[in-house]
């Protein structure tokens, strides 16, 4: 039971979470003056990880029939677990988050808090229930809540006026992940065309062809190697460079294997690579 809970919250994703918030907030925030603080830092991590994880829960239970195809070693609503458990365990979920998010709003005197919780809850939601299987929307939601993830550290000293505080890289690492988790989920749907076909799941390649799907990924891959360069050109420490090179690299080798892909093999190392792209990248807030 227990180790269905931690799988299917996907919790080494949300420790990642939690880790990139945490650098956020000292790396790329002068801490000594931000209206945060340690405490509100941790609360707001905490609901960032309840959110992620009801996410990945109503993901699944809307997702059981596609992944009985595409992930079936991994699937646990209405397999390990009863559509019932998946169910309570997300609403659990969503009712500690939105008991938190009021315990921060009232600290930070923002109530705007109180709204940005119910509007990501909801917006997973409706990725889940409809934006999932619709070309373009699907893959551009999600990548817009990762994005989320970076800027929502900065919003309480942005909405107090505090905006000299921010590193101007923290902009350029919600590009990052914005750009990053648009292009992976693009391949991992170039990876998973077989069973969102079958499941009647229009994603851009279902609707247009392996083809097309291939010229979108290399597009976004174009933007993205694009996006590096403008915040490469902004750093002066040859580590940093060397890192930007490696990146680099790492994205023109993921869009070889998109372009000369024979099987699923090939956009399974592809994706593989740009998750370590965001590892990379994400190692760069402790030099820069």
């Amino acid at each position: 039971m227990l180790s269905n809970f931690f799988n299917i919250i996907r919790w080494p994703n949300l420790l990642m979470v939690a880790l990139i918030q945490y650098l956020i907030y000292t790396q790329l925030l002068v801490t000594s003056r931000s209206v945060l603080e340690w405490n509100g830092l941790a609360l707001l991590s905490i609901i960032t990880m309840l959110i992620a994880a009801s996410g990945y829960v109503i993901n699944d239970y809307y997702d059981a029939a596609i992944d009985r195809i595409n992930r079936p070693d991994r699937l646990i609503a209405g397999n390990a677990w009863t559509i019932k458990q998946v169910l309570i365990t997300y609403y659990s979920l969503i009712a500690t988050g939105a008991g938190i998010s009021v315990v921060l709003a009232l600290k930070l005197s923002m109530l705007t808090y109180l709204f940005i919780y119910p509007l990501a809850v909801s917006g997973l939601w409706l990725y889940s229930y409809a934006l999932k299987c619709k070309p373009i929307a699907g893959n551009l939601w999600v990548a817009l809540f990762c994005a989320g993830v970076v800027v929502i550290v900065a919003l309480p000293d942005w909405l107090s006026g505090h905006e000299d505080i921010i590193s101007p890289d923290l902009w350029y690492y919600a590009a990052f992940a914005f750009l990053t988790t648009w292009y992976r989920e693009v391949v991992k749907d170039l990876e998973d065309v077989e069973g969102d076909a079958r499941a009647s799941c229009q994603t851009f390649i279902v609707r247009y062809g392996l083809l097309p799907g291939k010229i979108m990924a290399l597009i976004l891959g174009v933007i993205l190697l694009t996006a590096l360069y403008a915040w490469d050109i902004k750093q002066s420490g040859n580590t940093v460079k060397l890192i930007f090179t490696i990146m680099h690299g790492a994205i023109i080798a993921t869009m070889a294997f998109i372009w000369w892909a024979r099987d699923n093999v090939y956009f399974h190392h592809a994706s593989l690579v740009i998750k370590g792209v965001m590892l990379v990248g994400t190692s760069l807030l402790l030099i820069i």
